[in-house]
């Protein structure tokens, strides 16, 4: 009895998907993409006015690249 309450239900939810409402667009398929154009171009001018030699200090580890001192192996217990 409870297979036959499951499939039910699936088959409801099945059909009430097929039926839906599509008139809706979607938020990517409309004109309008949410983007205010101006403060996107001004932290654009903020991040290419940073000096490059001026760093922030970050969680320990995140430098690596060419120069990078190797990371410490774990230690044995």
């Amino acid at each position: 009895m409870g297979t036959l309450l499951v499939a039910l239900a699936a088959v409801v939810a099945l059909v009430l998907w097929l039926r839906r409402d599509r008139s809706y667009p979607g938020p990517r398929l409309t004109d309008d993409d949410g983007i205010d154009r101006e403060e996107l171009e001004a932290a654009e001018r903020e991040v290419q006015e940073l000096d490059p030699s001026a760093r922030e200090d970050g969680f320990p580890g995140d430098e690596w690249g060419p120069g990078a001192s190797r990371p410490r192996p774990p230690e044995r217990l």
